[in-house]
Formats: C-alpha cells, structure tokens, sequence
C-alpha cells in the first residue's frame, strides 16, 4: 500500500512540474504559432529589389525622417509628423505631446550622432529617435549623452527607443540613479510592428496611408509598410526559439519538454482507446468496434439490405475526425439516401466522394463527439427497425 501511496506522490509532482513548465512556454509557443501562420513572401517590393540596403538601420532611419520631415518632398507637410506624435500619445497616455509645439520643427539625420533629432526652435522642445530595428547593441550610456546634448538647447518631450518587435529592452546598467529618473519618464518604446500594442507599422504607417493624398508617397508607404511586416513576421521564429532555448537550459525543462513530446505522440493512441472503452460492448446496431493503426477507432459493420456502413473516428493531437460511409458502394450517396439521420447533418461529402461524409471535432469536444456518437446509435438502431418498404436504399449495379 505505501508503494502505491509513494507511487501516487510522484506522478502528482510530475504533473505540477510539468502544469508549471508549460505554462513557462506558453508565450513563447503562442509567439511560434503566430509567427508560423503570418509568415509570408514580401512579393513585388521596390526595396528588396532594389538593394540589400533594408537589412540596415542607416536604411530604415533614412526612410522614416524623409516622412517626419516637413519640408521633404513628399509635399504632405507636417502630416506625417502630426501622426507619428499621435503615435507616441498614444503610447503613453498619461503625458501628452502638444501638436502645437512642433508646428515648425526641424529634422535631421545624424545630428551629434542622434538617427533622428526632431526639434523646433520656437516652442524649445526635442523628439530623439534612436533607432534600433537591427537590434544594434546600446553603445556606452548612450541615451543620457544624447539627452544631455539635446537638453543644452531643447526640453526633451522624448526618446523614441525604436525596435523590430517587443523582445529587445533597453539597456540602463550604466546609467546613474539619478539620470534613470530623470530620462525613464520620457522614454518610449515603440516596436515596428507587434500583435496587440501601439506599434509603428499600425499606429503610424498605417494612419499616413489614410492621410496621404501623394500618389508617389502613398506607394512608398504601402511598400515600406509591407517591407516592416515582412521583417518583424520572418523573425519571430528566431527570437521565439531563443527563450524557448533559454527555458529548455533551466533546471530539467530539456528532458520535460521531451517527455511531453512523447506524450503527444501517444496521445492520439489515448484518445482513440477512450472511444473503443466507452462503446465496447455497446456500439450496436453496428456488430463491432477495433482500432486500425491503433489511433483510428472503427465502428464496423452496420448491415442492412444493400448497406454495409462503417464510422472511422481517426484521432490527432489536435482532435478528431469522424467519417460515416458506405465501405462496399462508392456510389452510395449517403446524405441523399440517409437524409432522417439528423446526427450527419452537419458532416461534409470528403472532396468528390458522396460515399463518405465527415466532421471534425476539436481536442477539447470530446463529450460533443460522445454526445454525437451516443444520437447517432439511437438514429441507426430506429433506422434499422423500420419496415424495409419505408427505408430509402438505392440499389447501384
């Protein structure tokens, strides 16, 4: 008996180590599956044909202050840089970023090193953008130099710390106590592009998209925006596998996440097994039920006239996919000749096969699957006791 008792209170830890690790990975595997459904070609784009210019920050810097420029050529004025303010309000809600002191500001590329300095003579405000979509690394107290040079001229509404996606952090162990107080408040961070928070490509690209009335800079914008979607999509795998490396480095997490692995491949055998323990002995009026290949489950032989009908339940991790046909008649239509079974109404001919109908239930509908299963048995065993001249049976030579 205390076997059994130890026995129990190590699978009880495994199952909380391994609820616990999982949850570790959740974001990340969340990150992985985004990325894996977005990712995509760039297509016709005027930048990666071009050049290999886009996989520069120098690029990327050049691009943005020819937009936040009023006195660029793009003949919009200060629409652009009106949007990229709402831009950073939006961000921080709780400061807010007048129009009104940046109606004649200046911008420029590499001005005492700064990407992008944004500064009006009139109102003595300042925007610093550092730009950091090539995830360059932060040089030595970078950000309080730069701060401390503009703020010999200029009050600093903000430094826009800009990154390809949210995973990189700006780097602060070098800064005093006293400049993390006075320069944190004004910090932004701003990705290019990120599921579910303000962002460059929908908060900025796309408002300027809806504003511009320049043909030629409307094209630019869509290709750039495209050229940002592109990068950021492309690499999330990258950085998504990093934490996913760095959390299988932890403790035994390797030998947990090969452990789940397993499990997963046993899993459909698992669920297939629930089925044929739940209708063993009770899956009449079909004569028998066995598994094929271990993860299908078969109804066989439901006998009647002409009719030798089957139901194959294949499982996966994913869940579950029922077919219903007509194992001896290709030609059997089975919605047309079995249209009182209410329980198929839902299922869907498989491609051009009319002898065989199916539907897919996810992994948690299990109890919707039992639920259809225990209808469909009582519709057949009704089907099965009626007077042979009321059954629609076609008969196909």
């Amino acid at each position: 008996m205390q076997i059994l008792n130890d026995w129990r209170q190590v699978i009880e830890q495994q199952a909380k180590e391994t609820k616990s690790y999982l949850q570790n990975v959740k974001e990340p595997a969340r990150n992985y599956d985004y990325s894996s459904r977005n990712r995509s070609e760039i297509g016709f784009n005027v930048f990666t044909i071009s050049s290999d210019l886009y996989y520069r920050e120098n690029f990327h810097s050049d691009i943005i202050k020819a937009f936040l420029d009023p006195n660029a050529k793009h003949g919009e004025g200060n629409k652009f840089l009106h949007a990229f303010i709402h831009l950073l309000n939006k961000c921080n809600p709780q400061r807010n970023i007048n129009l009104s002191d940046f109606q004649n500001a200046r911008v420029s590329r590499e001005e005492n090193n700064i990407d992008i300095l944004i500064s009006d003579s009139n109102s003595g405000k300042a925007i610093l953008i550092e730009n950091k979509i090539y995830n360059a690394i932060d040089q030595h107290r970078q950000i309080p130099r730069y701060f401390e040079i503009v703020s010999e001229n200029y009050i600093v509404e903000a430094i826009v710390y800009l990154t390809l996606n949210s995973s990189k952090y700006l780097n602060q162990s070098d800064w005093t106590i006293d400049e993390i107080q006075r320069i944190n408040p004004v910090i932004y961070f701003v990705p290019s592009y990120s599921l579910g928070s303000t962002n460059l490509f929908d908060n900025w690209i796309v408002p300027s998209i809806i504003e511009c009335n320049n043909s030629e800079s409307l094209f630019i914008l869509r290709q750039y925006g495209n050229l940002i979607k592109f990068l950021n999509t492309n690499s999330m795998d990258t950085i998504t596998l990093e934490k996913f490396y760095l959390t299988l480095k932890e403790s035994d997490n390797l030998q947990t996440s090969l452990s789940v692995r397993n499990m997963l491949n046993d899993l459909p055998e698992y669920l297939a097994i629930r089925i044929e323990e739940r209708y063993k002995g009770k899956c009449y009026p079909f004569k028998n039920i066995w598994r094929y290949k271990n993860r299908d489950t078969v109804f066989e032989a439901f006998e009647l006239e002409n009719l030798y009908l089957k139901m194959d339940i294949w499982c996966s991790e994913r869940g579950y996919k029922v077919h219903f046909w007509n194992s001896k008649d290709e030609n059997y239509d089975i919605k047309v000749n079995l249209p009182f079974i209410s329980s198929l109404k839902d299922f869907n001919y498989e491609g051009d096969n009319k002898s065989n109908v199916e539907k897919h239930f996810s992994f948690n509908q299990e109890e919707l699957l039992f639920e259809f299963i225990d209808n469909l048995l009582l519709e057949l065993k009704e089907f099965k006791t009626q007077p042979v001249s009321n059954l629609v049976i076609e008969k196909h030579d």
